[in-house]
């Protein structure tokens, strides 16, 4: 179901319902209709935070409306972070702004960057403009101010069953044509054991707290040196085919486990174990508005799948609100990865004209 019925996925699904889910009263009126036994949420937000605002109790491995804006909410996030000595930037008043080098404004409730601003140098006429784009942004206009913290971006993925962690993941992400908009992964797979330990720490005492169903906890963070901050956690499946990612290069059915409690089922207790093939991801944006060509290739790749979004002719709008594809590619060595992975971010890899 959805609102945008030229979209890939409306297309390849033969029981596509063309309907906005951001519609909470329609969207009830749909699933009483049709008399649904499963509720799954999709890949946004706004897909598990309306699932869960009209489930009643009525479908399994959705959480509580008010644990879904506890998560959610980048304000009431900061707010469950702190009681729980979670790692995570500083919140700032407008006052406090310029106690510190560099800030990051963003809306309590967007997505994919959009309304956010890091100023460098947070002078106090700066700071205010910021503050209004975000919260103009925002559905609920509000927006909140945070110390910027710069490292490597990495996200958790974490199935959590009876408040274990069964089966996790890190993965890097990297952002090439939008800084706020990650469009570059791969599995990170000599990961600092300490920090996973205590990520896995972490997901556990929020579950625990909140009483989280079974089920994802995605969790994205920054790390730099020994010392990493949450930046945000969701309950719902990363989009841009992040599942793909995990199943190509470690076997497990990342995707199944995701959908299984929406159904009553059992996450995969399998052992993640080895990683069977070095992939890398890539979503394909542009920096600018642009007519779509084609894709022009430095140098050879071993490509794993490649998911056309857009056909040449077609209109890409800028990042993040335009998508060209998605591709996957295998490296036969962790270096051949590694220049390869170093070639795409520096925007070496292909072109689009």
């Amino acid at each position: 179901m959805g609102g945008k019925p030229t979209e890939t996925l409306a297309k390849l699904v033969p029981n596509y319902e063309p309907l906005d889910y951001s519609e909470a009263d329609r969207l009830a009126a749909f699933v009483d209709e049709k008399g649904f036994d499963y509720l799954v949420p999709g890949c946004t937000d706004i897909s598990y935070q309306v699932c869960s605002e009209i489930n009643n109790g009525r479908f399994p491995g959705i959480d509580t409306p008010a644990n879904t804006c506890a998560i959610n909410s980048k304000c009431e996030f900061r707010k469950v972070a702190s009681s729980l000595a979670l790692s995570i930037p500083r919140v700032l008043s407008l006052a406090q702004a310029s106690e510190v080098d560099s800030v990051i404004v963003k809306p309590v409730d967007s997505f994919s960057g959009r309304g956010m601003t890091v100023l460098l140098d947070p002078a106090p006429d700066k700071l205010n403009e910021a503050f209004e784009i975000a919260c103009k942004v925002s559905k609920t206009g509000s927006a909140i101010i945070e110390e910027f913290v710069k490292g490597q971006l990495f996200s958790h993925s974490a199935f959590v069953w009876n408040g274990a962690v069964v089966a996790d993941f890190i993965v890097q992400e990297d952002c090439t044509t939008n800084p706020f908009t990650v469009d570059t992964s791969r599995v990170a797979v000599n990961f600092a054991g300490k920090i996973l330990k205590s990520l896995r720490e972490d997901v556990c005492r929020l579950s625990s707290s909140l009483h989280l169903v079974n089920g994802l906890v995605h969790t994205q963070f920054i790390v730099r040196g020994n010392r990493y901050w949450i930046i945000e956690i969701t309950r719902r499946c990363p989009g841009d085919l992040y599942s793909l990612l995990i199943e190509y290069t470690t076997g497990y059915p990342y995707a199944a486990s995701y959908a299984a409690p929406f159904v009553g089922k059992v996450t995969s207790l399998r052992d993640v174990g080895d990683v069977q093939e070095r992939i890398t991801r890539h979503t394909v944006t542009s920096k600018a508005d642009a007519a779509l060509w084609g894709f022009q290739f430095t140098v050879p790749l071993d490509i794993r799948l490649f998911v056309p979004l857009a056909t040449s002719g077609d209109f890409i709008a800028a990042s993040p609100y335009g998508r060209a594809g998605i591709f996957f590619f295998r490296s036969s060595s962790e270096t051949e990865q590694e220049r390869l992975y170093r070639k795409l971010l520096g925007g070496e890899l292909y072109s689009l004209s």
